[in-house]
């Protein structure tokens, strides 16, 4: 039985969002963050996002149906990403790749992408 999809991301040369740059901004995208949630469908339980200047992120957002989570490296321009769902009552496979796909293309903006999916 498949219980889950878990999306990794290795994401190198990111050209990161202003929302990144600044402790206001990362504020301004845990909303963003919120509302893809729960556009998607999925529940969010809470989170936990700190910034270390300039342009570093550690993030953690706790789902009813697992997590997101992310951590910038500045410097490096690099992002490690995952997203993890489970799919015992509904199958929320495409609700993850959607925030998933969101989050590189308007949030990290990387040139080279290393994208794993696991079923669980």
């Amino acid at each position: 039985m498949k219980t889950g999809i878990h999306l990794i991301g290795d994401l190198h040369r990111c050209n990161f969002s202003v929302e990144l740059g600044s402790a206001e901004g990362v504020e301004k995208l845990k909303q963003i963050i919120s509302s893809k949630i729960k556009e998607a469908g999925l529940k969010e339980l809470g989170s936990y996002y700190h910034y270390f200047e300039p342009y570093a992120v550690t993030a953690v957002v706790c789902l009813a149906e697992s997590h997101i989570s992310f951590h910038t490296l500045a410097k490096e321009k690099y992002t490690s990403f995952d997203v993890f769902v489970c799919n015992y009552r509904n199958n929320n496979t495409e609700k993850a790749r959607k925030i998933f796909d969101f989050l590189i293309a308007e949030v990290f903006r990387p040139e080279d992408i290393k994208r794993q999916e696991i079923e669980r």
